[in-house]
């Protein structure tokens, strides 16, 4: 089973690229989604992995990679697979964020 992820998860890594390439180059963006693409791999694996976060939202939890958080939950639009919903910068005032289902289909 693979993770998925929503559009606004899908803009957070957009938003990481352009950041990242512009700041440290296009090698360190692979780099760093090399990071990224193993921990949805983990998320996959494991939709059970990391740490729980119902305060945010029920049934959310979150997966740290470097720099960044990784939100996810299973939800029944992906048949029970884990989506992810944001990818946010660890420094970002997450409790002031929506966790949406905007996953595509």
């Amino acid at each position: 089973m693979r993770a998925r992820l929503t559009r606004t998860a899908r803009r957070d890594l957009e938003d990481i690229r352009k950041h990242t390439v512009a700041r440290w180059g296009r090698e360190q963006w692979l780099r760093y989604f090399a990071g990224l693409s193993a921990a949805f791999e983990r998320i996959a694996n494991d939709p059970q992995c990391g740490r729980q976060r119902d305060a945010l939202h029920k049934g959310l939890r979150s997966l740290t990679c470097e720099q960044h958080v990784v939100f996810f939950s299973p939800t029944r639009h992906a048949g029970g697979a884990p989506v992810i919903l944001r990818i946010i910068h660890q420094k970002r005032n997450i409790s002031a964020l929506l966790f949406t289902d905007d996953l595509e289909t």
